[in-house]
Order: C-alpha cells, then structure tokens, then sequence
C-alpha cells in the first residue's frame, strides 16, 4: 500500500542520566539516622549527598538501589528507605569475624523523592568497605 503519514516528532535520543556509587569510608557510622558515605567512586550529576547521605531524585523514572555493607563482630540491620519509609531490610546475626549485610532493588520516583541507608541495632559495626549504589533505569 501507500505510504503513511509522518509520525510525530521523537526525542532527541538522550538518555536519562542518573548515577551514583559510593563507599563508606570511615567505620562506625552512627545508628538510627542516614549514613553518609564519604569516598565516592561514581557522582557525576552530584545527587548524592556526601554530607548527608541522601539521594535526591531530580529525574522522574524507575531506579534500582544496591547495597553491600559489612560488619565486624556484631548484630546488624541495614535499612533502604524511600522518603523516610522502610522499603528494605537486611539483618544480620552475631558472628565473630566479618559478614556482610546486602539488598537492592527497584523503585519509582519522582522529583524530589529521597533515598538513603541507615543502620540500627549493631550499626557501629559497619566498615569502611561498606558500599551503595544507585542508577536510572528509565524515565517515566
């Protein structure tokens, strides 16, 4: 048959930028509030905060968040939340020696949204090694 009319416009094929990889650092982090993160590996559009230990969402889209922590000789639980709520938890038993508290997943966000770590019972014993990433996957 015939050709068809032209279709709308399309974009202008960039993608979605939005990353970030950082490590702790430092041992000890305080419990019960977000942990900053200090030694960053990978920020290149700064929305993670050093300082803080906040991801801001500027970009509406689907993200997906990791995190490897470890902890020495201790009870702990690290927490993934999504404006201030508990979207993941990870615990770990008493050991003698090293194990590691890990979780990721995929949220939705929208512009202004925050996300961010924090350790509770046994935070203290988080080390430097310890490690949260994050990345758009796509807008939306």
């Amino acid at each position: 048959g015939p050709q068809g009319p032209a279709g709308p416009p399309g974009s202008n094929g960039a993608a979605a930028r939005a990353a970030f990889a950082v490590r702790l650092g430092y041992n000890f982090p305080h419990p019960g509030k977000p942990i900053a993160f200090k030694n960053v590996i990978y920020n290149g559009q700064d929305l993670y905060n050093t300082k803080t230990g906040v991801f801001t969402c500027t970009q509406p889209g689907v993200y997906q968040f990791d995190f490897h922590c470890t902890l020495y000789q201790n009870v702990g639980n690290v927490d993934l939340r999504h404006n201030d709520k508990l979207v993941l938890h990870s615990f770990t038993t008493q050991q003698s020696g090293y194990v590691t508290a890990t979780g990721g997943t995929i949220l939705q966000l929208a512009t202004g949204d925050t996300v961010y770590l924090s350790a509770n019972y046994g935070g203290n014993g988080l080390t430097a090694d310890s490690f949260f990433s994050g990345h758009i996957l796509f807008s939306v």
